[in-house]
């Protein structure tokens, strides 16, 4: 099955979640988002190859009251550059998050040493964001451990024999056990914005990102373009792994009707350091070179109907390794619901 027929699929069973949808537009306390990242979507099955995670994002922290738990967490953050600061907005997120990563060939119980190592993480992200009229910016605090305690690796073999696919074999030769401790920031403007005709619109969007920590080091700057009808004022997509989780739902509530967008992004990271590739930092473990510049291209369609929306699109990486057989491509697809 090709990626387009993939995709397909996935979209016209998501669609038809999104046309059952019939929640008001009242006022909201928040959004939850399920999104799933998995290579199948796109007919491979290596490097990273599958990343599942749940993402809720608060309202506006004013709306909450005085002594709520999330705006006093918002508060505690305030000193950071851009959070309660005025013209802005300020969100909490936390999401929660599982990466499994593999070699080329799942049938070996020794992968040869210059390929991806088998590589489990489970990551708590605490999330802040900032907007203005103009300005998205996004702070991030990521914990978590690489290593079997993640059990990626049952995750992997639950999900395999589930859809009747081969068991990975290299598990035991995963990355040992480490904490991970990430922190980053991500930054986004709308730089150009315009009329299409009619209710079409369409929007230009740098974005540029920074991380310190034993999962990633490095920095990223890439352009985020979106087309469609009745747009609404946030990013399209939901990317566990871009920086930017759930968001398409930060000062977004629910809409009336329906909105229809198609978004891409093109993007360039200087690395520093990847865990899932350069290895533990603490604790002797397999790894590979990392090349030090690696390209990303991703496109996709998102769908909003009331309190729902629908996100599908796939990414496509150059090489990360001097010996990678084939560049890392996957497929995302997120949910949210507004409540």
């Amino acid at each position: 099955m090709n990626v387009l027929r993939r995709l397909a699929l996935a979209m016209l069973l998501s669609l038809t979640a999104v046309g059952c949808a019939t929640q008001s537009t009242s006022e909201y306390d928040g959004a939850l988002t399920f999104a799933l990242e998995n290579d199948t979507l796109t007919g491979s099955d290596n490097s990273y190859t599958n990343g599942v995670g749940v993402t809720w994002v608060s309202s506006d922290l004013d709306s909450y009251d005085d002594d709520a738990f999330v705006r006093n967490w918002g508060e505690f953050w305030s000193f950071l550059p851009f959070v309660s600061d005025e013209g802005y907005q300020t969100y909490a997120a936390w999401s929660v998050a599982q990466e499994m990563h593999t070699p080329d060939d799942l049938s070996l119980m020794d992968p040869p040493a210059g390929d991806q190592p088998y590589a489990g993480v489970l990551t708590v992200d605490s999330l802040l964001y900032a907007r203005s009229e103009r300005w998205t910016h996004a702070w991030g605090l990521k914990l978590g451990t690489v290593g079997p305690s993640s059990q990626a690796d049952d995750t992997q073999k639950w999900f395999h024999d589930l859809i009747g696919d081969q068991d990975p074999e290299g598990w035991d030769t995963q990355l040992a056990d480490e904490p991970v401790i990430n922190v980053g920031f991500t930054s986004a403007y709308l730089w150009k914005q315009g009329s299409a005709g009619g209710t079409a619109e369409w929007r230009l969007v740098p974005v540029g990102n920074a991380s310190l920590g034993t999962y990633f080091t490095g920095a990223g700057l890439g352009l985020y373009a979106e087309v469609g009808w009745n747009l609404v004022d946030a990013l399209g997509g939901t990317a566990l792994r871009e920086g930017l989780n759930a968001a398409s739902t930060v000062g977004v509530g629910p809409i009336e009707g329906w909105s229809v967008s198609f978004f891409g992004g093109i993007a360039g990271h200087a690395i520093a350091h990847y865990l899932p590739l350069d290895g533990t930092v603490f604790k002797y473990s397999r790894s590979v070179d990392t090349q030090s510049f690696i390209r990303n291209f991703s496109a996709g369609v998102a769908v909003r109907r009331y309190g729902f929306t629908l996100s599908l699109s796939a990414t496509f990486s150059t090489d990360a390794f001097e010996a990678q057989h084939e560049s890392a491509e996957f497929g995302t697809l997120s949910m949210s619901w507004y409540f």
